[in-house]
């Protein structure tokens, strides 16, 4: 008899003399042990085995029942092996693609990693610390910047995140060539235009949100003021404030990038586009199908987002100049042929300014050539807001300032009739974003 048998009849038998002899319930027992009545009556019948026989009970490893074909477990163990790191939603993912109805439960994949040893256990040491969740959704977002990460031939690409504190809803997420703060904005446009504004949110000090300094008044703030929410921030040195968002930028590089780079590998012409339309699919099965062990009940993030009754929900009331945050300046020389380089791109210039400099305003959908403050074209550059097109429709705005949508007519602006507007449906149906040249000028609840 090993010690850990020794103490687990040493346990049996104090159960059972308190039982008995003192008189105890099973109910007091529970309480005091910090277990259920239903253990305690367990462990009594198994202190009356164990008396009886005079032999220590050996717990018989109980059989897989064979529900599934052995080729299931078999691939299971393909998937393990093929990649350690790789977590057991991210097999179950993996079969639901390829055996669809066949493919077993959460539960199923992890009882058979675990009995044949198969679990993957990370080095690092784990501290504990003091933790803290807002009571409803949008209340507070948390924003950052996950470290550069490698990607094929993509190379060194940095992830920019939006995370809801309450429901751990990944609002917005997208992967760019630079961590400048122009990108944190688009990020956030994307979120505001999906899911409203929430009341606060968390950053660190990195200098896209904190001035140099250490005072206010950065841009970042100041677009956060005019679209009333608080910025507040963490301290500085202490990633742990941002701690769910830090989470799960390891979940991204422990299930999808682990899944990824293979991907990307085999893909040479694979730009990174493509690779955010992966990405966001991804994000996707996060948010509705993935159990969360820190919600009730192991529940997704999406259920905790929408169905809670006391989600905040501030939608844009006026249009928001995107342009005027998205900007960015830089200085360029016209050559011998009227033309400037912009990354990568060449752009013409009027003639007449051969040779001279001239400053460059990219927004986020144009261009704007500037010589001694004073303009000299526009040209298109870049797609703003990035709206899934099967969900956007086009609707033509009547003199009286109406638009037509599912049999119900719905006031824009009178000024804009004869204008056609993309509408898309929002909030899981509860709103109708309207949106004129790619800005939204309104939303409507349906």
């Amino acid at each position: 008899m090993n010690l850990k048998e020794k103490k687990k009849k040493e346990l049996y038998e104090e159960v059972r003399e308190l039982y008995y002899n003192k008189g105890l319930s099973a109910q007091a027992l529970g309480d005091r042990s910090g277990r259920t009545s239903r253990t305690i009556y367990r462990w009594l019948k198994k202190a009356r085995q164990e008396e009886s026989e005079m032999i220590p009970t050996v717990r018989k490893k109980s059989k897989r029942a064979k529900k599934y074909p052995h080729e299931i477990f078999t691939r299971i163990r393909q998937l393990k092996e093929a990649i350690p790191q790789r977590s057991a939603p991210m097999i179950e993912r993996t079969l639901q693609l390829e055996f669809k109805e066949k493919s077993p439960s959460l539960s199923t994949i992890q009882k058979f990693l675990r009995e044949e040893g198969l679990v993957y256990k990370s080095r690092e040491q784990k501290q504990g610390y003091k933790k803290f969740q807002r009571e409803k959704p949008n209340e507070l977002w948390q924003v950052d910047i996950a470290g550069v990460q490698t990607v094929g031939h993509l190379r060194q690409v940095y992830l920019i995140a939006f995370i809801d504190d309450c429901s751990r809803f990944v609002v917005a997420a997208e992967y760019f060539r630079t961590q400048k703060g122009t990108n944190v904005f688009k990020v956030l446009r994307d979120a505001i235009c999906s899911h409203g504004r929430p009341n606060q949110i968390l950053a660190d000090r990195g200098t896209q949100f904190w001035n140099a300094l250490g005072e206010l008044g950065t841009k970042y703030s100041k677009l956060l003021e005019s679209l009333d929410i608080e910025p507040i921030y963490a301290r500085a040195y202490h990633p742990e404030t941002k701690g769910k968002l830090e989470r799960w930028f390891k979940t991204v590089i422990q299930m999808f990038l682990v899944e990824a780079r293979p991907f990307v590998k085999e893909r040479p012409k694979y730009s990174l586009a493509e690779f955010n339309e992966k990405f966001k699919e991804w994000v996707e099965w996060y948010n509705t199908k993935k159990p969360h062990s820190s919600l009730p009940d192991r529940t997704n993030p999406n259920t905790i987002y929408y169905d809670r009754e006391n989600r905040i929900y501030r939608p844009l009331q006026v249009k928001v100049n995107w342009d005027k945050w998205l900007q960015e300046s830089e200085e360029r020389k016209v050559n011998k042929c009227n033309k400037i380089s912009y990354k990568a791109q060449k752009f013409e210039v009027p003639p007449g300014y051969m040779r001279a400099k001239v400053v460059v305003i990219e927004y986020d959908n144009k261009i704007e050539i500037y010589h001694n403050d004073k303009l000299l074209i526009t040209h298109p550059y870049n797609v703003s807001i990035k709206i899934k097109k099967e969900d956007v429709q086009k609707r033509r705005v009547r003199k009286n300032g109406l638009i037509s949508y599912k049999g119900k007519e719905y006031s824009i602006d009178y000024k804009l009739g004869g204008k056609t507007v993309e509408v898309q449906e929002n909030n899981q149906g509860r709103n109708l974003l309207v949106y004129l040249d790619d800005i939204l000028i309104k939303t409507i609840d349906l």
